[in-house]
């Protein structure tokens, strides 16, 4: 059965639910953790909150935002600091948007806390369950540090309920003190779970997705020469042996000889629960727990809004299905018919002009006023509304990335080799790609990984995170040359700390370029 979600309030003298200061009182309707948890029947919809907190977009509810500052793409509308953010501008005084970061992972973290102060509330419940619970509770509050670091970087580190003077008084862990903590966590508490999920309800963490999320940690580390490569290369294959026999495996539908059908069928809810997906974000629109990707996203008549354009340096990074580049003079790519013969997921990831869509043929910015570019997002977007929510699960994981890590981390260690050829290409033979030619170096296969990664997981809230990790966003980001993109090396490889937070706490220190 699925794993519903309830909507409770968790006190948390630290964290308002629905404050852009964390550090704000909560309403006086909420409830204690002593008296919310005052047995153990408690706990469950205890954990059910917490998971209920990934549902905001700035957890993983939203994939599509952080896209929006990479290279893949330039948000329209109603986020005027992450556009601004987009186009190097902008500093702390006017960041609430930037600063939803901050909360909303603090509230994972927050709602997690007051869980595991209270696992022990009496009452009838087996060691086990306590157990899982438990381990479940701080593999969430170890993915919410995780996405902190990797926007902010040094930030406090809380591990119980505290009480408002306790916050106003937090310091900034050491970056090396949150990875430790993280992937010690993730090992920990991942080891203690099972590789099928509790009571075999989906959306549940299994061993599997948290080790996964540890290897990819290692992975980011490595890139950032703060981790071995083999110690990530060891991470990625502990978990991808464990996932593989767990039964994870790519999606195809049919017979799999329909490449752009197999890929696009990732992202709609018949097969939101397939062998692929690792770990994500359970949404319901029937029960009105649904989301608004579709709404947000995609390309409407020219009187409504997209809020997102991609940028057509995304679109040109798709192949064509020989393999080649389309600049290269021996691509199958027909210059006049620039978007057929592609490799298949560029039509299953973006609008381009003349393709079907809900109101008939797609036209580009011609015919929808809010975009900026002639291409709008796809993925995520094509799947039926109920009362104008989308029902349809974000996948915070998949067991392509798990195939990418390891192609990227095994030729790092010890070159391209068939290892980390099959891995790429495993991938590639699902969308009737062909492989990886033979015989490249080391530096030239780490570039097609690269690329592959790009277009495989385009619009899923991963580009920011490589272009940080690999140190790349100046180069990239700065080479669109459109729409005023612009990246501020020594400032933007992290958010600005929430100045509301600062003024609260001046033992808070903010990020390098923004000021204090």
């Amino acid at each position: 059965m699925k794993f519903k979600y309830l909507t409770i309030l968790l006190l948390a003298a630290s964290l308002g639910s629905c404050k852009k200061d964390f550090l704000e009182k909560l309403p006086e309707d909420t409830l204690a953790p002593e008296v919310f948890y005052s047995d153990a029947n408690s706990l469950r919809p205890g954990l059910f909150g917490v998971y209920r907190a990934l549902r905001e977009g700035a957890v993983f509810g939203n994939p599509i935002e952080l896209e929006g500052i990479s290279d893949n793409a330039i948000l329209n509308t109603r986020a005027a600091e992450l556009i601004n953010f987009s186009k190097g501008l902008g500093g702390t005084d006017n960041s609430e948007k930037l600063a939803e970061y901050y909360l909303y992972n603090y509230q994972v973290i927050q709602r997690a806390n007051a869980l595991l102060d209270h696992i022990t509330a009496p009452g009838d419940m087996t060691d086990a369950e306590r157990q899982v619970i438990r381990s479940e509770a701080r593999v969430l509050r170890a993915l919410a540090y995780m996405r902190l670091v990797y926007l902010y970087g040094r930030v406090p580190l809380v591990l119980t309920s505290i009480s408002r003077n306790e916050a106003l008084a937090l310091r900034q862990a050491s970056r090396e003190e949150l990875i430790s903590f993280i992937e010690t966590e993730l090992d920990e508490a991942g080891n203690l779970l099972e590789t099928k999920a509790y009571q075999s309800q989906t959306g549940r963490l299994t061993k599997q997705a948290a080790l996964s999320m540890r290897a990819k940690v290692l992975l980011y580390e490595a890139r950032m020469g703060k981790a071995s490569w083999t110690d990530a290369l060891n991470a990625i294959n502990t978990a991808k042996n464990l996932a593989t026999a767990a039964g994870a495996k790519l999606l195809t539908v049919g017979d799999g000889s329909n490449g752009q059908l197999n890929y696009e069928s990732l992202f709609t809810e018949g097969n939101e629960d397939n062998a692929e997906v690792l770990f994500q974000v359970k949404f319901d629109a029937a029960v009105g727990q649904g989301q608004s990707l579709h709404n947000n996203y995609a390309p409407n008549q020219a009187n409504q809004t997209a809020r997102i354009s991609i940028h057509g340096n995304f679109v040109r990074d798709f192949y064509g299905v020989d393999g080649l580049p389309t600049t290269d003079p021996a691509s199958v790519v027909n210059p006049a018919a620039p978007y057929q013969a592609r490799d298949p997921r560029l039509l299953a990831s973006v609008y381009v002009p003349g393709m079907r869509y809900f109101f008939g043929t797609y036209a580009g910015k011609a015919g929808n006023a809010s975009l900026e570019t002639d291409f709008a997002l796809r993925k995520y977007t094509y799947n039926t509304l109920t009362g104008g929510d989308g029902g349809l699960d974000v996948v915070v994981f998949r067991y392509a990335d798990l195939l990418l890590m390891l192609a990227e981390a095994e030729n790092k260690v010890n070159g391209p080799t068939t290892i980390a050829y099959n891995a790429v290409n495993e991938l590639r033979s699902r969308v009737n790609m062909p492989g990886f030619r033979p015989g490249m170096s080391a530096d030239a296969f780490n570039q097609e990984v690269l690329h592959e990664r790009r277009v495989e997981l385009g619009m899923e809230g991963q580009r920011w995170f490589d272009l940080i990790t690999l140190g790349m966003a100046n180069e990239k980001i700065n080479g669109i040359n459109e729409l005023g993109r612009r990246f501020v090396p020594q400032r933007q490889e992290l958010f600005p700390i929430p100045k509301s937070e600062i003024d609260l706490n001046g033992n808070l220190q903010q990020n390098p370029g923004y000021g204090q």
